[in-house]
């Protein structure tokens, strides 16, 4: 009878602790970024830019895929005022945390 009890108690144990654990994402594919329009851009020296911006998708476990653009991260340092040539970057993560290849506009600020 002792021994009954014993492996009823490692038996409950087993089943407790397998209930436990975490509940991790499967989620390992990393989303992606398009950037629209022109690549790279022209634009007049002291003339208003406005960015043509970009679109983040995550493909879902189920194969669907996720418009995530909202989750987007731009970095935009173009000064219309100074001639050279600038970078806008795109980032961005999904909801499990992977991270898409960052992606960036060239911007070149010229004399017409």
């Amino acid at each position: 009878m002792k021994y009954w009890i014993g492996f009823l108690f490692a038996l409950f144990l087993v089943v407790l602790l397998g209930s436990c654990h975490k509940n991790e994402s499967t989620d390992k594919t990393k989303p992606f970024i398009v950037v629209l329009g022109s690549n790279p851009v022209y634009t007049e020296l002291d003339s208003t830019y406005t960015d043509a911006g970009a679109k983040a998708y995550d493909i879902q476990e189920n194969g669907d895929t996720l418009d995530i653009s909202d989750r987007l991260q731009v970095t935009d340092n173009v000064n219309i005022h100074k001639r050279d040539i600038y970078k806008v970057y795109y980032n961005v993560s999904d909801a499990a945390g992977n991270k898409a290849d960052e992606k960036f506009r060239t911007v070149i600020v010229e004399i017409f």
